[in-house]
C-alpha cells in the first residue's frame, strides 16, 4: 500500500507538470511556422513524381497525418510494406483488446453486478461483457472515422483523466471519508461543468464564459484554466457529499432502504470522540464475541 501511494504521488506530480498541456494551450504562431517549414524541408527529400503516389506531395494534399502508411506503400517494396503495416496493426490490436476487456470488466463488476443487478447470474454477466465490448468497439471505431488526428484524441483522453479520474484517485488512496455517493456526485458535477465551459476538441461551444476569455471569429475562447477548475470542483464535491451522506445515514435521516450503493455495509472507521477503554473493548467484543481482546492468540501451556 505504501508503494501504491508513493507511485500515486509521482503520478499526481506528473499530472501537475502536464497542466499547461491539459489546459489546451495552442502552439505559438512562430512554432507552427517553424514546424511547417521543417515538414516541407523533410518532404523535399522524396521525389513523389517517381512513385505511384505522384504529385503533389502528401503535405500539399492534406494527408500529412497518413505519411507513414503512404511511405510504406509507395516508397518501400511490397513485402516491407506488408510487414510494416502488420506490425502496426498487431500493436494497435494488442492495446485495443486490453482496453476493451478492461472497460467491460470495470462496468460489469463495479456497476452492473454491484449496483444494478446484484443477483445477476454468470451467464448474464457474460452477455453484459459482450454487449459492453460491442458498444466500446463501435465508439472507438467512430473516433477513428473522424478527421481528428491521433494527437487530438490523446489530448482529449489526457484532459478527461485529469478532470474526472485524478480526484477519484486522490480520494481512494489518501482520504478515508470518500464514498460512492460523493464520487458519483463529483463525477457528474465535473462533467457538466466541463461541457458548459466548452470543449473545442469535441466541437462543443462554451456556454459558461469564465473571466479572461475572448471572442475569435464569433467563438468564445477560454483562457481560464478550465480543466484545473473542473478537477478542484470534483474533489470538493466528493469530500462534501461523502461527509454529508455519511452524516445523514448515521443519523437515520435517510433510511437504510435507500442505500443503493451499499454504503452502510462497507467497513468504516468510526470516530472515537474520546471514547474510554471500556467503550473500545465493548466495540471489539461486538465484532468478535468469541475472543477476549486481552486473551493471548495462542495457548502455549502444556
Amino acid at each position: 500500500m505504501i508503494m501504491l501511494k508513493t507511485g500515486s504521488l509521482f503520478l499526481i506530480l506528473y499530472g501537475l507538470c502536464q497542466i499547461p498541456l491539459a489546459q489546451g494551450q495552442t502552439p505559438r504562431k512562430d512554432e507552427t511556422t517553424e514546424t511547417t517549414q521543417t515538414w516541407k524541408s523533410q518532404e523535399s527529400g522524396a521525389d513523389w513524381n517517381k512513385t505511384s503516389y505522384g504529385s503533389p506531395s502528401p503535405f500539399e494534399r492534406g494527408d500529412g497525418a497518413f505519411i507513414f502508411p503512404i511511405a510504406l506503400n509507395h516508397l518501400t517494396p511490397p513485402y516491407i510494406s506488408i510487414i510494416g503495416i502488420s506490425a502496426v496493426a498487431a500493436a494497435v490490436m494488442s492495446s485495443t483488446d486490453s482496453a476493451l476487456l478492461s472497460a467491460a470488466s470495470t462496468f460489469s463488476n463495479n456497476i452492473y453486478k454491484n449496483i444494478l443487478r446484484p443477483q445477476a447470474s454468470q451467464r448474464e454477466m457474460q452477455w453484459v461483457i459482450r454487449a459492453v465490448v460491442l458498444v466500446m468497439g463501435v465508439a472507438g471505431t467512430s473516433l477513428t472515422l473522424t478527421k481528428k488526428g491521433t494527437l487530438v484524441i490523446w489530448y482529449i483522453g489526457a484532459s478527461m483523466t485529469y478532470c474526472f479520474l485524478l480526484p477519484q484517485l486522490i480520494c481512494v488512496l489518501f482520504l478515508d471519508k470518500a464514498n460512492g455517493y460523493g464520487s458519483l456526485t463529483g463525477f457528474v458535477v465535473s462533467l457538466v461543468l466541463r461541457l458548459l465551459c466548452g470543449w473545442p476538441s469535441l466541437g462543443i461551444p462554451a456556454v459558461l464564459h469564465l473571466p479572461g476569455g475572448s471572442f475569435k471569429d464569433g467563438v468564445h475562447v477560454q483562457s481560464f484554466p478550465v480543466n484545473t477548475l473542473c478537477m478542484l470542483c470534483s474533489l470538493a464535491c466528493i469530500l462534501t457529499f461523502s461527509n454529508l451522506t455519511a452524516l445523514l445515514f448515521d443519523q437515520g435521516i435517510i433510511p437504510e432502504a435507500w442505500d443503493v450503493l451499499n454504503f452502510l455495509k462497507l467497513p468504516r472507521k468510526l470516530p472515537s470522540l474520546g471514547a474510554s477503554n471500556e467503550d473500545k473493548k465493548r466495540r471489539l467484543e461486538e465484532k468478535d464475541p468469541q475472543q477476549d481482546p486481552s486473551e493471548p492468540m495462542m495457548n502455549t501451556t502444556c
